[in-house]
Order: structure tokens, then C-alpha cells, then sequence
């Protein structure tokens, strides 16, 4: 019975048996690498199904028909077993070359294989039920993703929010990709695609390639609150258009252009613009049409961050306005850090402060920069009393950011850790010497530095920093 078993084995396991199965994974391995299910995986199903057959028959024949009683000479039972441990070895040899293979296409981006497993693990579905743009804003977007996922408490758009929506509201299409820092201060991303045509849910790819910047321009927040009071409705109610557009991509600038632009403030509510004295700049939600460039789209521009309804269509009237840096705080509320005197390129200020919108300002500090001269590099108010103003020196070389917990009746500077880099082998040097406005984010304060005009570390990039006591102290997070 043993001798007939080795000549079962060896003619189960022959070398074109297992020549025919190395022809089988060697396409298996390929298709997993470099792709091709199309025309890999008819000729993969054929070989591994005739393998199969092959076993089952071979074990019908000799279990079956052949003849229990057959004797068997000792040289024919040793070609058995040479045959058979012959392919075995080779067996396990192809297999073991075959699952190395399988794995470095699985892992690390290195072949096909890697990113259909990572679809897999990174991807899924969720319900979209929220989906009208005039009931629901793009606030219900959130909330559709929030019964699946722990979003991040602030958002930010790596490129842009860009859907379409018919005239009932309903959106038809939606493409985003957005990413923030999870509780535990780990960056997460989120790449969204929707298509009602091929279906009802939205397609969801976590932790892609993503760059996070964290730039405040770029927050998602703007687009939410302006959706919940924007006349969307009314704006496109006349457009003859069954497709409609919305494009979002952060804080932008339109120069002087006020074609389609609207103001609006947090309430909705707009107003135009004919004529601009001051760059139009602001986070933008435009709203037009995909099918039809002959339809001006309209320009939503917020535009609370940098100018107030005072300024809007008021011709200058100091010889100096350019070099006034302005910050409303609220509609009412603003600081200006006034020019009274320039020497050589440089710069010396005043904070004015304004609670009437702007028609009237009084000096809050006559020396913010505390007897040092340049040019104001930015100005942002957190509330009354927290704010910072910045002064950059050296023609944009390097500059200083200062502290005011006060409302402005005093400033004192602001110490940022300080990171250096590899100059040579023996050599270091500290790269990130331009501070720009912190911004805040839930409970603490955000700053990116970055290399001012004469920095080339790295491509140009920022260093982040982190505040948790309302900019007293700084944390390094990381490079940006």
C-alpha cells in the first residue's frame, strides 16, 4: 500500500504538475504587482482549475480503477518517490518565492496589490441623507459622516469643496478632501467623492497622501456657517440651468475685480460692491454654473477677516492707507496699526481702535512695537484684550511677533522655542524666523513660522508651534 501510495503521489505530483502550477503563480504574482484582472485572471482561474481537476482525477483513478493487487518493482518505486519528493521540493520552493512576492506587493505601496488592500481597510460608504443644499447646508454633510466617523473638531480643505446640485436643492455630485488633528494630535484625512447617478452614498477613502498645512485660510468652518445663511436659493431661482455649481478653496483674493462679488457678513446678508480701494480678499463661496460660462458667477466674499463696511467703496484718503494694517473684530469692533512716520523703508505706529465700523478711531497705544522700526508684517485680535501684531525687519528677512492681553494698552514680545537645522556637518543654523498671525483651534493657540524672504530650508517650509495659556508659551509640534 505504501509503494502504491509514492505512485499515487508521483503522478499527482509530477514535474509538469508543478511546472504548470509555477506558470499559475508567476501570473498571480504579476497581477498583483503590476495589475491586469482582465486579462491575468482568466488565465490564473484556468490553471488553478485545472490543477484541481487534475488532483481530484488522479486520486479517482488510482483509489478506483487501478488494480489493488498490481505488483510494483522496486526501480519503478524509486523513480516514484524521486519524482514525487523531486516535486514537492519544487513545490514548496515556488510557493515560498510566490508568497514573498505576494507580500512586497501588498505592503508599502509597492505594488497593486497594496492599494487594493488599503481600499479595502481605508474605504467605505456612508449614507447620504442630508443632502439638500438649501435645507441642510453642507452642516449635514458633517452630520452623515459623523455616524460612521470621529471627525476632527476643525476641518481643513487640502484643495477644494466642489459639488453640484439641481434646482430643488438636491446635491448631484461632491468632491473634497479634508484632513485635522484627532484627540490624540495625529493628523487624519478624509477624501470624499459622491455621485447620485451611480449612487446614494457617499465613497469615503481615510488617511490618504495629504499635505496639512493647517493654513487658517484654508478652514472648513467659513464654508459651513456661510451655507446655513447664504440665499443660495434665491441667488440661482432665475438661473435657466438644471445644473448648478458651488466651489469653495479657502481664503482668496480677487484683486480689484468686484465682477460678481457680494459681501456678506455672519447674518447672510450681502451687499455689492462697484468700486474697490482696497484688495478684495476674504474666504469665498462662488456659485455658478458647470454648463454655462455665459452666467457671471457670484462671488460670496466674507469679508469681516480684513475689512469692514466702512471701507468698502470709501476712497483713501491718507497718503498712506496701503501701509495700514486693519483688523475687525467684529462689525463695530477694529485695531488698526496706524503709519505716522517712515524713514529708509521703515515704519513707526500707532494702535488705533475703532467701535463704530470704522468712522472714527482712537489711539489706543502710541508705541505698539516698543521703539522698533520696519514694516508691519499682520495684526489679529482673538478678542478685546488678547491680540498680536507683527513687525518685520531687514526687508522681510526675519521678524518679531508681540503679545497683548491688555486690548493694546501694552505689548511685550513673544519667545518661540528655537529649532535648528544641520548647516554642515559641524554647523547649525535656526531656519524659522518669521512668525505669522496665530490662529486658534478648540481650546488652544496655533502659529506657523516660516523662513521670510531670505529662506530656502527645505523647500520653503514652516515650523508649527502650539499654545495652550492664550500665547504666554509656546510648544514646537513640527515641520509643515
Amino acid at each position: 500500500m505504501k509503494n502504491k501510495n509514492y505512485k499515487l503521489r508521483a503522478f499527482i505530483f509530477n514535474p509538469i504538475t508543478v511546472a504548470i502550477y509555477a506558470i499559475g503563480c508567476y501570473y498571480l504574482c504579476s497581477l498583483a504587482q503590476d495589475g491586469g484582472i482582465a486579462q491575468k485572471a482568466p488565465i490564473i482561474l484556468i490553471i488553478f482549475l485545472s490543477l484541481f481537476v487534475w488532483v481530484g482525477w488522479g486520486f479517482y483513478w488510482y483509489i478506483w480503477k487501478t488494480n489493488k493487487n498490481q505488483s510494483t518493482s522496486p526501480r519503478s518505486i524509486r523513480r516514484s518517490k524521486f519524482l514525487f519528493l523531486f516535486s514537492v521540493n519544487s513545490f514548496l520552493l515556488i510557493t515560498l518565492a510566490s508568497g514573498i512576492s505576494l507580500y512586497q506587493s501588498g505592503t508599502n505601496s509597492q505594488g497593486r496589490l497594496a492599494f487594493v488592500i488599503q481600499d479595502y481597510l481605508q474605504s467605505s460608504d456612508v449614507q447620504f441623507v442630508h443632502n439638500n443644499v438649501y435645507e441642510d447646508g453642507l452642516n449635514g454633510l458633517l452630520e452623515d459622516l459623523e455616524t460612521k466617523y470621529d471627525l476632527p473638531e476643525e476641518l481643513y480643505v487640502s484643495n477644494q469643496v466642489e459639488l453640484t446640485f439641481n434646482k430643488k436643492g438636491d446635491i448631484t455630485t461632491l468632491y473634497s478632501f479634508l484632513y485635522g488633528l484627532n484627540e490624540d494630535g495625529e493628523t487624519e484625512s478624509f477624501l470624499i467623492d459622491y455621485d447620485s447617478s451611480k449612487s446614494d452614498e457617499l465613497s469615503v477613502t481615510l488617511n490618504g497622501n495629504v499635505n496639512p498645512t493647517f493654513e487658517k485660510t484654508m478652514r472648513l468652518q467659513p464654508l459651513l456657517d456661510a451655507m446655513e445663511n447664504l440665499p443660495i436659493k434665491e441667488t440661482v431661482k432665475d438661473w435657466d440651468e438644471e445644473t448648478l455649481g458651488i466651489y469653495y478653496a479657502g481664503s482668496r483674493s480677487w484683486g480689484y475685480n468686484t465682477e460678481g462679488i457680494l459681501y456678506f457678513d455672519e447674518k447672510g446678508d450681502t451687499f455689492p460692491i462697484e468700486t474697490a480701494f482696497n484688495e478684495i480678499i476674504g474666504y469665498t463661496i462662488s456659485v455658478y454654473t458647470p454648463n454655462n460660462n455665459t452666467i457671471t458667477p457670484v462671488r460670496f466674499v466674507d469679508y469681516s477677516p480684513t475689512v469692514s463696511p466702512a471701507q468698502i467703496g470709501d476712497v483713501p484718503t491718507d497718503q498712506n492707507m496701503n501701509d495700514n494694517e486693519t483688523y475687525f473684530l467684529t462689525e463695530k469692533t477694529g485695531y488698526q496699526l496706524f503709519v505716522v512716520d517712515a524713514a529708509l523703508g521703515s515704519r513707526f505706529y500707532t494702535l488705533n481702535k475703532t467701535t463704530d465700523g470704522g468712522n472714527t478711531w482712537d489711539v489706543v497705544n502710541s508705541d505698539p512695537f516698543v521703539g522698533q522700526l520696519g514694516v508691519s508684517s499682520g495684526i489679529t485680535f482673538m478678542d478685546e484684550n488678547l491680540g498680536f501684531i507683527g513687525l518685520s525687519r531687514s526687508g522681510g528677512s526675519y521678524a518679531d511677533l508681540y503679545l497683548t492681553t491688555d486690548g493694546g494698552v501694552t505689548f511685550e514680545p513673544v519667545e518661540l522655542p528655537i529649532i535648528e537645522v544641520p548647516l554642515t556637518d559641524s554647523e547649525k543654523y535656526a531656519p524659522f524666523d518669521f512668525p505669522e498671525m496665530p490662529y486658534k483651534e478648540s481650546d488652544s493657540l496655533f502659529i506657523q513660522v516660516n523662513q521670510g524672504q531670505d529662506g530656502d530650508y527645505n523647500g520653503g517650509s514652516k515650523a508649527l508651534y502650539q499654545s495652550k495659556d492664550n500665547g504666554k508659551t509656546w510648544a514646537f509640534v513640527g515641520e509643515v
